[in-house]
C-alpha cells in the first residue's frame, strides 16, 4: 500500500510539472532502487584485472541551493527532484584492493536549477576512490554557465584545490551519459544520429590517465539495434548500442530497447568492459542485517 500511496503521490507530481512520460515516475516513485550488478574487467598498471560492481539508480530529492540530499523539513520549493547514479567498482591489483564509487545526479523535470533545459540535465558528480596509498575525493556542481569543480587528494602533485571550467551548450558529463543514454522520458537521439559534443570525461577515467579537468571535443553516436546476449544465458536482449569517441579513446555501451532500458554492458578501447549479471529493485537502505546478506549472493556479488 505503501508503495502505491508514493507511486500515486509522484505521478500527481509528474503532472502537475508537466512531464512527459507518467510511466516514468510509477516506476521510479515507488520507493525502491534499481540494483544492478556486473562482471567486470578492469585496466589498471597495464595489465587487466576481474573486478565487480553495482549501478544503483534511485530518485532522490537536493536541496536547490547546496545540491545535498534533503533529510529534514524543507519546502517543495526548495527541493529539486533528481535521478541518481551510485556506480561501484572493485577490483584489486595484486596485493591491495581499489574501491571507486561515482555518484551523480541528474535533475528529472526541465528546468530544474534554473538552467531552463532538457529533462535530466546534469546537476553534479562526484568520486570517490580508496587504495592501499590514499584516498581521493573529486566533485563536480554545474551552474547555468560554469562547472564549479573540487578535488582534495591524498597525493602531494594534487593537493587540495579548486577549478573551474566553461559550460557550453554542448557539454555533457560522461558519466552522466549513463542515465542520459536510458532514454527514460522520451527520446535522446534517433538511430543513426551523431551529436558533436564538449565532453567532461568520466572522473575515474581522468585519474587512470593522469589528465587535468577540462572539456574535450567528443562524439556521440547512437547505433541499431544489434542482438547481445548476457552472461552467456539463451536470454537474448536487443539494445541499442551507444559509443562515445573521444580522442584515440572509445567507449561502447549496450541498452536495452524495452522498459526500463537498462545497462546491458560496455567495452573500452583500453581493453576495460562489463557485463551485466543480474538486477533487482529494493529499498538497499533498509537491508543492512546480517539476514540481508543473502541479497548479496542474489545479486551474485563476490563478497
Amino acid at each position: 500500500m505503501r508503495r502505491l500511496l508514493l507511486a500515486a503521490a509522484s505521478l500527481v507530481l509528474a503532472l502537475a510539472a508537466g512531464a512527459a512520460d507518467p510511466e516514468f515516475y510509477e516506476y521510479w516513485g515507488d520507493g525502491r532502487a534499481e540494483l544492478s550488478s556486473y562482471k567486470i574487467i578492469q585496466p589498471r598498471y597495464g595489465e587487466l584485472r576481474d573486478g565487480f560492481g553495482v549501478m544503483v539508480f534511485v530518485t532522490e530529492d537536493l536541496n536547490r541551493q547546496t545540491l545535498i540530499k534533503v533529510e529534514s523539513p524543507t519546502p517543495e520549493a526548495d527541493r529539486r527532484y533528481t535521478l541518481k547514479l551510485n556506480n561501484v567498482l572493485k577490483f584489486n591489483t595484486g596485493i591491495y584492493d581499489y574501491s571507486v564509487m561515482t555518484s551523480v545526479f541528474s535533475f528529472v523535470r526541465a528546468g530544474e536549477g534554473g538552467f531552463g533545459r532538457d529533462r535530466f540535465d546534469f546537476a553534479k558528480v562526484s568520486l570517490t576512490m580508496q587504495d592501499w596509498c590514499g584516498h581521493v575525493f573529486d566533485e563536480v556542481r554545474a551552474t547555468p554557465d560554469q562547472l564549479h569543480g573540487r578535488l582534495a587528494s591524498y597525493f602531494e602533485v594534487e593537493g587540495n584545490r579548486d577549478y573551474r571550467l566553461p559550460r557550453p551548450g554542448s557539454f555533457v558529463s560522461e558519466d552522466e551519459l549513463l542515465i542520459r543514454i536510458r532514454e527514460l522520458d522520451g527520446e535522446l537521439m534517433a538511430v543513426g544520429e551523431t551529436q558533436q559534443l564538449q565532453l567532461l570525461p568520466s572522473l575515474w577515467q581522468l585519474r587512470m590517465a593522469h589528465q587535468e579537468h577540462a572539456l574535450v571535443p567528443a562524439l556521440l553516436k547512437k547505433g541499431n539495434v544489434e542482438q547481445h546476449q548476457v552472461g552467456g544465458s539463451d536470454r537474448p536482449a536487443v539494445p541499442w548500442t551507444w559509443t562515445v569517441e573521444e580522442g584515440e579513446r572509445s567507449v561502447t555501451v549496450w541498452v536495452a530497447s524495452g522498459h526500463p532500458r537498462q545497462i546491458l554492458a560496455w567495452h573500452s578501447s583500453d581493453g576495460g568492459r562489463g557485463e551485466l549479471l543480474t538486477s533487482v529493485r529494493e529499498p538497499y537502505w533498509r537491508l543492512h542485517g546480517n539476514s540481508d546478506e543473502a541479497m548479496r549472493e542474489r545479486l551474485q556479488l563476490p563478497w
